[in-house]
This record gives C-alpha cells, structure tokens and sequence, in this order.
C-alpha cells in the first residue's frame, strides 16, 4: 500500500498579514483623503471670506460715489442758486443729464489708489484734478478719458509729480452732450 505523507501549507497566517496590510494602507489612504478635504474646506472658506471682504468694500465704494454725486449735485444747485441771487451777468446753465453723463463717466474712472481733488465746470468745458498713486495708474486714467465715447475734447492741462511720490493732474475735458449747455444771461 502506498504511505503516502501528505504536506499541507497552512497559509492563514499569510493571508492575515495581508489583509493587515491592505488596511494599514486603507487608512493611510482615508486618512490622507480626509486631510485633503479638511484642507479643500479650509481653502474654500478662505476663498468665500476674500470674496465677501471685496464685495463689501466694493459696495462702501459705491455708496461713497453716490454719496459724493449726490453732494456734488446739491453743490451744483447751491452754485447756480447762489449765481442767480447775486445777479451775475452771465451764470452757467448745465442740465441735469450732462451732470449725470458726468458722474456716471466719473463712476468707471479706474482709480485705484488715488483721488479726485476737484471738479470745475464752466459752459464749455470740465476741469477734472486728482492725484494718482503710481504712473501706471495715472497712465490708465489717461487712456480711459482717450477711450471713452462720452467725452468730445480731452486735454492735460496739468502733471507733476509730488515730494511724497504722487502725481497731480488736471484734465480739461468737454463732454459730447455739452454742445447744449449754454450761458445764461441774467439781467434783472
């Protein structure tokens, strides 16, 4: 009869090791995955927060603008009030859409840094005085008063730089709608 020896390989032990190191590498990967996200959120929340911050001071921007339309209208109207009540000879009619042509071409000026400083009009023409942070900026001020379609005559009148690095301007511009304004004359 045959004897024979029958050799058996009990591969349980492998097969636990295996599986052991398939869930370390498991949890390696949801561990990493779950860094990832917090990681994703934390950046998202981030993102949303410097939107908002933008948002709002684009919005405090715009309320200052009106704000300043808005004086800059009841300056206007004080002004011709006052011009009439002391029987000047000749006081400058300037109607209320060649006000708002204005300001709402003031409201795309592509200041970034600096500021207005002044506003003088007569009846032919605007004068528009600033001060700009950096070259570049007032370069982009220039090019958008070329640019823009509202405005007739563009002239610099005035450049120079300042001792703390600013530069100062003056722009003498006629806007297309001014060829109806006209003088008034007042003899009472």
């Amino acid at each position: 009869m045959n004897n024979k020896q029958e050799s058996t390989i009990n591969l349980l032990p492998w097969r636990l090791e295996q599986h052991q190191q398939r869930s370390r590498q498991g949890l390696w990967r949801l561990g990493v995955c779950v860094i990832l996200i917090a990681l994703s959120g934390f950046a998202l929340d981030k993102m949303a927060q410097h939107y908002q911050q933008q948002y709002a001071e684009l919005q405090q921007k715009q309320q200052t603008i009106q704000l300043q339309h808005h004086q800059m209208e009841q300056k206007l109207v004080q002004s011709q009030q006052r011009l009439q009540q002391q029987g000047k000879q000749s006081a400058v009619d300037i109607s209320t859409d060649l006000v708002t042509a204005l300001f709402d071409l003031l409201a795309e000026l592509p200041l970034q840094q600096g500021e207005l400083t002044g506003l003088q009009f007569s009846a032919q023409q605007f004068r528009l005085q600033g001060l700009a942070q950096q070259q570049s900026e007032f370069e982009q001020i220039h090019q958008f008063f070329k640019q823009s379609p509202q405005i007739k005559q563009l002239k610099l009148a005035q450049f120079s730089p300042q001792t703390d690095g600013r530069l100062q301007f003056e722009f003498r511009l006629q806007l297309v709608n001014m060829e109806h304004a006209h003088a008034l004359d007042d003899t009472e």
